[in-house]
């Protein structure tokens, strides 16, 4: 029986589905899903995505809600081509039993080899075109939604959000960047959020800065001071510290 650990990637064998061991007991393994429940299940009934390979390993993953990396297209066109050179290589060793002696008794089972074959081949190429698909739709969203309005992961109730501009929630590697730079970025992400929330109907956006010297809240309100339609105050201290703005959209 397979031993499983906590945090290994499982499938289902007899239903669709998986997750992440969470907890292990002596007679069930708890697996919890994309729902957040923690299912548990008899590890004879699990296998460990890292125990797969091939094929089976391409298709039993569920389509992630990023876009694929290089690699795992990569894996995905070898695995195909693979496929296809498994029934070319059936194709040739068919046509020399033809070719060769009509005393061979194998043509009929390396017809039926072959037969399975291709419609291994064609079901493969299937869930290629379809996966493919959704992967393509699923980036045209992504990229739709993002392009009409980047305050979507910000949004706390319908028409308002909090955004964080401290620079380690905004650059991966802060610590290579100057003050001039980090203050930058800052500023122009500001300048983003507020432009969408003018496209989107926002009504009100919580920017938090933080307190330091107070050079960028004292940016912020300059520029927000060149609007007619906003209105702004210092967001209260209880919920968000000293280091916030809040603004009210007309």
């Amino acid at each position: 029986m397979t031993k499983f650990q906590i945090g290994d990637k499982v499938k289902f064998l007899n239903s669709i589905g998986g997750g992440v061991v969470t907890k292990i007991t002596n007679d069930l393994i708890f697996v919890r899903d994309d729902t957040g429940f923690d299912m548990p299940m008899p590890g004879n009934e699990l296998i460990r995505m890292a125990d797969m390979s091939g094929v089976g390993k391409v298709f039993n993953q569920d389509v992630p809600g990023q876009l694929p990396s290089a690699e795992e297209a990569k894996r995905m066109a070898e695995a195909e081509s693979k496929a296809a050179a498994q029934m070319a290589e059936q194709n040739r060793k068919l046509k020399e039993k033809f070719t060769g002696s009509a005393e061979d008794d194998n043509i009929d089972k390396l017809r039926e080899e072959n037969k399975k074959l291709r419609s291994q081949v064609a079901n493969l190429q299937n869930q290629v075109k379809t996966l493919q698909k959704r992967l393509s739709q699923l980036q045209n969203r992504n990229a739709r939604e993002l392009n009409d309005n980047i305050l979507l992961q910000y949004i706390v109730r319908p028409g308002e959000a909090e955004v964080d501009l401290h620079i380690e929630a905004l650059h991966e590697n802060p610590e290579t960047l100057s003050s001039d730079e980090v203050l930058e970025i800052q500023l122009r992400f500001f300048r983003t959020c507020i432009n969408h929330a003018f496209l989107n109907n926002m009504k009100r956006i919580v920017f938090i800065h933080g307190v330091g010297r107070g050079v960028l809240k004292t940016k912020i309100q300059n520029e927000l001071d060149q609007y007619d339609n906003v209105q702004y105050i210092d967001a209260p201290t209880s919920v968000y510290g000293a280091g916030a703005t809040e603004v009210y959209f007309k």
